[in-house]
């Protein structure tokens, strides 16, 4: 099969699922190892990785994964998980969601999103009830699908936690180009066998400098 024709993503290696699980940080592989994670993550979930289920974050010194809305979203939908029960409370200055749900096999869970009112009123008082039953209802998916991560909403009420944007996502982009680019080229053309190349060893920018190249031939 064509290296760049897109089957099931690759297996995680042991040497890389071993420094992922003994040392809990991402930041300890390689580029080119994250990806595979990163891929071979989405794939044990059912999830489709060019929709960014999930985001990096810098959390006591360590490079982790955070679930965001496509996340979610997608988890809802592959596990038929639906909201049964809906309680709104306000306490002082916290507004307290509870939602109840099932899953398609019938499982079910509780889950709570609290957010802090204070000084809040109209629409600003209304977005934060929002925003509680969002977390609520994503903490609740996420329990559902067994996954303890973190969700997107509960980032900014972490301390010290620090979203950050990754070379990653820069590189499964300009692999999926290549892709392209190569799939256009003639099974003969010597610009496939540098196109393989960069696909298994090129960095985001040498895979974008290269293209750029040959679109000016």
């Amino acid at each position: 099969m064509n290296e760049l024709t897109p089957s099931l993503p690759p297996s995680v290696s042991p040497a890389t699922l071993e420094r992922v699980l003994l040392a809990g940080d991402l930041s300890a592989l390689t580029e080119a190892q994250r990806v595979e994670y990163y891929r071979a993550v989405c794939a044990s979930l059912g999830l489709n990785p060019l929709t960014q289920p999930f985001q990096y974050l810098r959390l006591n010194g360590r490079l982790v994964l955070y679930a965001t809305r496509a996340a979610t979203d997608q988890l809802r939908s592959l596990h038929g998980i639906s909201i049964v029960e809906v309680r709104i409370e306000r306490t002082d200055d916290l507004i307290t969601v509870t939602v109840r749900g099932r899953a398609r096999d019938g499982r079910e869970d509780c889950e709570i999103g609290v957010v802090n009112v204070r000084g809040l009123q109209g629409d600003a008082l209304a977005n934060a009830e929002m925003k509680a039953l969002t977390k609520a209802k994503r903490r609740l998916t996420l329990s559902l699908a067994g996954l303890g991560w973190l969700d997107e909403s509960e980032i900014e009420t972490i301390p010290g936690a620090q979203a950050v944007s990754s070379p990653d996502e820069e590189l499964v982009a300009a692999r999926e180009a290549l892709r392209v680019f190569a799939q256009s080229l003639a099974d003969d053309d010597p610009r496939k066998v540098e196109a393989r190349r960069l696909w298994r060893e090129g960095t985001a920018n040498e895979i974008e400098t290269w293209l750029k190249e040959m679109s000016n031939e």
